[in-house]
């Protein structure tokens, strides 16, 4: 049968889940199921990106690690949510052995993917569905350092089997982030370190499926940025979203050789955000909202949804 419009979900402190229908614009119109297969069968594509950005080094997550390591991947179990990977930065120096240190925290959003295996596969191994994106860069010591000598990083998993957190409830995802930040302080780790997580510094990284819920979660305003990379909503946004996302960072990357969603897609995010009325002199929005295009390179031949998931690669290593 025809497919539903998709829905953004625009979300308040107040309210679980708000849904408004918007219609996707004609020009972009592309099944879902469509997208989501070339997503899926783009992991060649992440490999050649990796040979020709990146030498082959060996991921130091263990699957079968049960003791808790700063400095490297390893996966958690939330019962009531997500499995998902994380990573501790190391300490700085001998006196935080002796304090409880308040990071910033990264939430990692995937997008679509077949995901047959663990969380930690999907994350770090080459094969898996979900190696553009920070937790492979930071588990083969390939992260800027900015993020790795900084930032605590969890990227919830959809599950195996499950396509794409884009269909999970929003407040799933908002419960899997407080169980977190709960759960990781009450650890001691082998260093004998605890670490707690700065509410106020709770940002957002979210690629394809997960930008847009990326996007959508930014409008509780309990994040303090976010980063998107191949942005996939097709519609406006509505008046209500525009009002909830003022004042807050959010960097674009996508690029114009983009198959799988159109470059458009973040065109009309940000300009949404630049041309909300009062904007510019209340927020000074300008001045916090970034925009990376892509470019993509001159080829004959281009393995589909490169250019897709390369924007992502080209986020996550970012120094910024």
């Amino acid at each position: 049968g025809q497919q539903e419009p998709r829905r953004l979900h625009i979300m308040s402190s107040s309210k679980n889940d708000d849904y408004y229908s918007v219609k996707q614009a004609g020009d972009l119109d592309k099944p879902v199921v469509d997208r989501r297969q070339i997503i899926i069968q783009s992991s060649t594509a992440v490999a050649a990106i990796f040979q020709q950005f990146t030498s082959p080094v060996i991921s130091y997550a263990d699957e079968e690690s049960t003791q808790i390591s700063r400095g490297t991947i390893f996966e958690i179990q939330d019962p009531n949510s997500y499995s998902a990977v994380v990573y501790i930065p190391k300490a700085t120096d001998g006196k935080e052995q002796a304090k409880q240190t308040s990071l910033p925290l990264l939430v990692v959003l995937h997008g679509a993917g077949v995901n047959e295996h663990s969380a930690l596969y999907e994350f770090t191994n080459p094969g898996g569905d979900h190696t553009n994106l920070p937790p492979y860069l930071l588990s083969t010591q390939q992260a800027p350092p900015s993020l790795s000598e900084n930032f605590v990083v969890v990227a919830p998993y959809v599950g195996q089997g499950k396509r794409s957190l884009y269909d999970e409830p929003r407040s799933k995802m908002l419960s899997f982030i407080k169980w977190f930040n709960t759960y990781i302080e009450s650890q001691a780790f082998d260093d004998g370190t605890n670490i707690s997580i700065n509410r106020q510094k709770v940002s957002l990284f979210g690629f394809s499926e997960g930008a847009t819920l990326a996007v959508e979660l930014a409008t509780t305003r309990q994040f303090q940025g976010v980063v998107t990379a191949s942005y996939g909503f097709t519609g406006p946004l509505p008046k209500m979203a525009i009002e909830r996302l003022q004042g807050i960072p959010i960097w674009a990357f996508h690029s114009k050789g983009d198959d799988i969603y159109d470059v458009q897609c973040s065109d009309r995010l940000v300009e949404s955000l630049l041309s909300y009325e009062g904007g510019l002199d209340v927020f000074a929005v300008g001045d916090i909202i970034k925009y990376t295009k892509l470019i993509p390179p001159t080829t004959d031949k281009m393995e589909p949804g490169r250019e897709h998931v390369r924007a992502a690669l080209v986020a996550s290593r970012s120094a910024e």
